[in-house]
């Protein structure tokens, strides 16, 4: 069993959240509650009151929130700044969302968890459908602007999330364990390569 901690006076739900994911991610789906509770020193009762089932924590703990955090931002945009080095910023928050996604994706697979499973009940659009539309506007207001060729916007957007998720994808296939700051000089180097086609008029 996992070594306890002391016996808090409240345990949130976040507390609980993030101590799942700890121990979903360094020890596997196999982790049980008990051993859950034990690192917040409370009881498993208190989790399965909170969560219901040690499935429903799973994906509460793995699964991606309801709302991708990202999408307000880029609803808000693009503002005066260079278009390139927007693209630059979005990315790396996009490409660290799509890291820490598939991390807790790859353990609810392994027990079996599938993406329709973790969509049900919720009343949000699926993740992948929120993300693209929100990227799919705020490419088209910068396309509008004059600030972005005419391409085809919706191939353009798929073409940025593919390749930030199919870089995090690729990496967990591969057995590799990449730093944040790989993902990062990943991004950098993507826009890069792909702003030679679609730059605007911005140098």
């Amino acid at each position: 069993m996992l070594a306890a901690m002391g016996r808090p006076k409240e345990i949130t739900d976040e507390q609980i959240l993030v101590t799942a994911r700890r121990c979903f991610l360094e020890h596997g789906a196999g982790v049980s509650v008990a051993d859950i509770a034990g690192q917040l020193g409370t009881s498993h009762t208190t989790i399965f009151n909170r969560f219901g089932t040690k499935e429903r924590l799973m994906i509460a703990a793995l699964g991606p929130p309801e709302t991708v955090p990202w999408t307000a931002t880029l609803e808000a945009g693009p503002d005066d700044r260079p278009l390139r080095e927007q693209l630059v910023e979005h990315g790396q928050v996009m490409s660290a969302y799509f890291h820490h996604l598939q991390a807790g994706l790859t353990v609810l697979r392994a027990a079996g968890i599938t993406p329709a499973k973790v969509q049900r009940g919720r009343k949000s659009e699926p993740p992948p459908v929120q993300g693209f539309r929100a990227l799919t506007a705020w490419l088209r207001r910068a396309q509008q602007q004059g600030r972005l060729a005419g391409c085809d916007i919706d191939t353009l957007a798929a073409t940025i999330l593919g390749a930030l998720h199919g870089w995090e994808l690729t990496a967990v296939v591969f057995g590799h364990t990449m730093a944040p700051s790989v993902g990062e000089h990943y991004v950098e180097r993507f826009i890069d390569l792909l702003w030679t086609g679609i730059g605007g008029s911005e140098p």
